[in-house]
């Protein structure tokens, strides 16, 4: 009996653990759904656009998230992405195949590759930064200065750092296969792989139109999961400034742990459409 009791006592705990961390993970979502719709509302009504205080702190985002990356953009694609090129070209000559070339170069570095190293890039490069910035306004009580003021900070702070990274994300997209299809196709027109045109033209065979949406689509929905929860960490940190470096932390680890299931779930709809 002694241990019967024992084991329904231990049951009841796990039961209550898994009960708190469902509801604590429940909550979590509806106050990030509540937030990025607040956020989509505020931005897409357009108002800000004639507000010189809102638009100038957006012009400042977008330089800092996709000027100030160009560079370490297109060193990574020089390296990662050249790299996949010449690798996918020469694995095709081995087999005598070159339709391959334009088939894995789409699925592989346009439609994977590219939208998924980009937004780690962002990441590492202004995650820290967004949610550290963020945090810094609550401990020193800036936002409440704002609302006290009349400011929206869903239109003043949230909007501006959301739009640039979705919108940079998507550039650095596109400027990330551009880089890495074109270097890579000289590099390897000049190792008499394959002519240059004719890898063109196999790249522009293996690649659709819906190959395109896909890439657009990730290009711009995985920076702006990533922008939402270093958004959130960054809005919750509270008046502890000792929490700043935790939030970032949670914030860059929970962003790209959702970028990584969200490509997942995209890649398993796509095995079954």
């Amino acid at each position: 009996m002694e241990s019967q009791r024992n084991m329904m006592m231990q049951l009841h705990k796990r039961a209550d653990r898994v009960g708190t961390i469902s509801l604590h993970m429940f909550s979590e979502l509806r106050r990030i759904f509540q937030m990025t719709l607040s956020i989509l509302v505020v931005g897409l009504r357009m108002s800000w656009l004639s507000k010189p205080a809102v638009t100038n702190v957006a012009f400042r985002q977008i330089y800092f998230t996709g000027v100030q990356g160009l560079p370490w953009v297109i060193l990574v694609a020089l390296g990662v992405g050249v790299l996949a090129v010449y690798n996918i070209v020469d694995f095709a000559k081995s087999i005598q195949d070159m339709s391959l070339i334009g088939r894995l170069i789409s699925n592989l570095l346009v439609q994977e590759v590219a939208p998924l190293i980009v937004t780690i890039l962002l990441l590492s490069r202004s995650g820290v930064a967004v949610v550290t910035e963020l945090g810094t306004m609550h401990v020193r009580g800036e936002d409440l200065a704002l609302r006290s003021m009349g400011i929206s900070v869903q239109e003043y702070l949230l909007w501006p750092r959301l739009m640039a990274f979705t919108l940079c994300g998507l550039i650095l997209t596109f400027v990330f296969v551009f880089v890495s299809i074109w270097l890579g196709g000289l590099l390897v027109s000049l190792s008499y792989e394959i002519n240059f045109i004719d890898f063109l033209i196999e790249v522009r065979k293996g690649t659709s139109f819906n190959e395109l949406l896909i890439l657009i689509f990730k290009g711009s929905l995985y920076p702006m999961l990533s922008a939402i929860m270093l958004l959130n960490r960054g809005c919750h940190v509270g008046r502890e400034p000792n929490l700043i470096p935790v939030h970032a932390t949670q914030g860059v680890l929970g962003a790209l742990m959702l970028i990584l299931m969200s490509d997942a779930f995209i890649a398993i709809i796509q095995a079954l459409a």
